[in-house]
């Protein structure tokens, strides 16, 4: 396992549901979501790997918001590519992108629907699994043959797949299924994820031999530099 941080970039979010044109961001958000999915793609080419775990050490990090960025900047160069919503605790991704959630990965999992059935489309390139009714043996589902079975089959059609999974120091799900993905990549917010935070979610990692592909950065505030004002808006587009 690699303990380098291949993916290393800042982003900033505002926890809502609004979505906004891509025009409306500033270029350093922009920018820095660019810089993400550049190395990002990098370090799956690494491990030749195509799927990848986006968590975070504790909640309100801003994993699920970011999740839904870097799915939309990979589909923004013309790749195909799946976010998974499978924080089965609490999941967000459906609210935030304003979608149904009748249907999600657990009903696949478990076999009460096919993914055709449940698979929803964002745009031409983006394909989006919510989550489903919210299991209470979360962690067991994850851990079945059946969810690697879909895995590789996914793997098939998609170029590139995203899944947003539960804070690494509240939940085990995101450590079970980090060990059948290329990596897993923290999310941390500024002025409120802690060092010790984070030291325990890398830990928790490493002790499973997981490939820490790298931190980013959330809720900075841009006009430290001198060329933008504070930005908390998403990157939605």
């Amino acid at each position: 396992m690699s303990n380098k941080s291949d993916v290393s970039a800042v982003s900033s979010e505002k926890e809502n549901n609004e979505i906004q044109s891509l025009k409306k961001v500033p270029f350093a958000v922009s920018e820095a979501y660019k810089n993400i999915r550049t190395n990002l793609i990098s370090a799956l080419v690494k491990q030749d790997k195509k799927t990848v775990v986006i968590s975070s050490p504790n909640a309100s990090d801003g994993k699920s918001t970011t999740s839904i960025n870097v799915a939309i900047s990979l589909s923004q160069i013309n790749k195909k590519v799946l976010l998974i919503d499978a924080d089965a605790h609490r999941p967000t991704i459906h609210t935030k992108l304003k979608m149904k959630n009748n249907d999600g990965i657990i009903n696949v999992l478990i076999g009460v629907s096919t993914f055709s059935e449940a698979v929803q489309q964002y745009n031409s390139r983006l394909d989006i699994l919510t989550v489903g009714p919210i299991p209470q043996n979360a962690a067991e589902i994850f851990n079945d043959p059946s969810f690697d079975e879909l895995l590789d089959e996914l793997n098939e059609k998609y170029d590139y797949i995203i899944l947003d999974t539960p804070p690494v120091n509240l939940i085990s799900d995101s450590l079970v299924i980090a060990q059948k993905v290329g990596g897993i990549i923290f999310v941390v917010r500024s002025g409120f994820t802690t060092r010790e935070m984070l030291r325990r979610a890398v830990a928790s990692a490493k002790q499973l031999d997981i490939n820490i592909l790298g931190v980013i950065l959330n809720g900075t505030d841009f006009s430290k530099n001198g060329y933008h004002k504070k930005y908390y808006g998403s990157y939605y587009n």
